[in-house]
């Protein structure tokens, strides 16, 4: 056969096979990675509360101390220790105001005048416990007792739940400087109905308790 014969019957067979036989060429894999959300906090939902307004039957008794350098416990007598119910809500304001808080001396704040006033330690708990306490829908919710001058406190009438305990320090009750540290004690606690919790202690994770 003749060269360009050949060369004709190679070219048609090509073409033949080719439209006989599917593309092999891979596919593109669908991109698996999904837009970036900024994370948004959760709208109060009231029926996440409904279980903790009623009266129940558990207690709880425990102490509130922050630990000095020195390992000291640092109390406060008549200081407010607060029970917050645990729902999508809470735990977003515990997780970025308690938990996560970070407030050094160094950090500054606007004053009403609009100058800048130098930011101390004490700020940023107490802003803390402002921004939950100014959710008035919140606030039925909210129980609140006082710690005696040792620190020890009691709730009784406690419904079953999880809750947060949280006490603002604002000073010490020692003599020396070290006695007088501020900041906020806090415990997370699960309680079952009727469950009478003891010797709790809330404290700062200075303590390597939290």
């Amino acid at each position: 056969m003749p060269l360009h014969n050949q060369l004709q019957c190679a070219v048609a067979i090509a073409l033949l096979l080719g439209s006989l036989c599917p593309n092999y060429a891979p596919a593109a894999e669908p991109s698996t990675a999904s837009p970036a959300k900024t994370a948004q906090p959760p709208i109060l939902n009231e029926k996440d509360l409904f279980a903790y307004k009623q009266k129940g039957r558990g207690t709880l008794t425990g102490q509130a101390f922050l630990v000095s350098p020195s390992g000291k416990a640092i109390t406060q007598p008549g200081t407010p220790v607060h029970l917050v119910p645990i729902t999508p809500y809470t735990r977003y304001w515990f997780d970025h105001n308690v938990r996560a808080t970070s407030c050094a001396t160094t950090e500054t704040t606007a004053s009403p005048e609009n100058t800048v006033a130098p930011r101390t330690p004490t700020n940023c708990p107490q802003e803390a416990l402002t921004r939950l306490q100014t959710e008035k829908r919140l606030i039925p919710y909210l129980r609140t007792t006082r710690a005696n001058p040792t620190g020890h406190f009691w709730f009784t009438k406690i419904p079953a739940g999880r809750y947060y305990l949280i006490s603002l320090i604002e000073e010490g009750s020692g003599p020396h400087k070290e006695e007088q540290h501020a900041g906020l004690a806090w415990l997370i606690l699960e309680l079952d109905a009727g469950e009478k919790l003891t010797n709790l202690v809330v404290t700062d994770c200075n303590a390597g308790l939290c």
